[in-house]
């Protein structure tokens, strides 16, 4: 048993019991909740010497590197609504940020934290960006983004960081990285001594208020364990950075993968019902795509991107 990553607070209670739904790592694994403030998180949970193995061979974001689609806003579904809203500044201030867009400096420095394989990198290359490193953890995706010509520190996220010169980066970015890390918290806090003043700070994660969490419950996709170790809501994502920067946007994503999972997750364990068939029967298609739009415009879904600037009266 660990203590809060937020609080410190020793007690907890489990509120679910789960597996690998995904990828199939044995073992039984827990969301809990802390009795002092109320964060989730997994706990137990397991051991640091145990990260990698989390991770197989087919971890779908350290695959080969090609400019992410996420990132360049050209994938199959952005393109439908592509031609009705492209003249819409609502849609695509949205869009850039769920994508994590970045406002371009000319010379700047960016990191990414958790580049896998270096597909971000590739697409922020190709919109002008020169100096670009990043942090990956496994090695074999580290050493796929290297041989895109990257510079990359293959190492936990907390070693790699601290070796940087603080205010040395006009622009941080993670996707979906704060929920696999055992304190994101203290990350942040680290971030924000590397960024100069007024810097960005822009990522992805998974909030467990959302319409499919509700839903699903145990069976929610953004548990994904044993691989997510801290499951915010959204106001503990706005507390982790109301110290540190201001101007923090968020920006819901529409992915019905999330349903899709779940609902499949649910039917395995024979525990479906009419609300999954009728979810599995749409799908991955562009009708789901359609229909999760007013979801995420909403706030109703569960992956969210945040955006927000360093403070110049930072005081370290």
């Amino acid at each position: 048993m660990i203590p809060c990553p937020r609080c410190g607070a020793a007690e907890s209670t489990i509120m679910f019991e789960g597996k690998d739904y995904l990828y199939g790592i044995p073992g039984a694994y827990f969301v809990s909740t802390c009795r002092g403030c109320g964060l989730l998180y997994q706990n137990p949970r397991p051991v640091r010497a145990r990260a990698l193995e989390l991770y197989p061979q087919d971890y779908g974001p350290h695959t080969v590197a090609e400019p992410s689609p996420a990132s360049t806003g050209r994938n199959k579904r952005h393109s439908v609504a592509k031609r009705v809203f492209d003249r819409i500044p609502a849609w695509n201030r949205w869009r850039d940020g769920v994508d994590l867009i970045p406002d371009f400096i000319p010379g700047g420095c960016l990191l990414e934290i958790g580049c896998a394989s270096g597909a971000r990198l590739l697409s922020l290359k190709n919109r002008g960006w020169q100096h670009l490193r990043g942090i990956e953890l496994v090695p074999s995706a580290a050493e796929r983004a290297r041989a895109a010509g990257f510079g990359v520190d293959c190492d936990p996220v907390e070693d790699a960081l601290v070796r940087y010169p603080e205010e040395s980066f006009d622009v941080v970015i993670a996707s979906m990285v704060f929920e696999h890390l055992f304190n994101p918290f203290h990350v942040v806090q680290e971030i924000a001594g590397k960024l100069k003043k007024g810097g960005q700070l822009l990522f992805s994660t998974v909030v467990c208020d959302s319409l499919d969490a509700r839903i699903y419950r145990g069976y929610f996709g953004g548990f994904d364990l044993p691989r997510h170790m801290v499951f915010f809501k959204k106001r503990d994502i706005f507390r982790m950075l109301e110290k540190d920067f201001t101007g923090i946007e968020c920006f819901h994503q529409n992915a019905p993968i999330d349903f899709v999972r779940s609902s499949t997750w649910r039917r395995g364990d024979q525990k479906g019902d009419l609300f999954d068939r009728l979810v599995l029967s749409i799908g991955d298609s562009r009708t789901g795509y359609l229909l999760g739009l007013p979801l995420a415009w909403l706030g109703l879904t569960c992956r969210v991107s945040f955006r927000c600037r360093k403070r110049r009266e930072y005081a370290e």
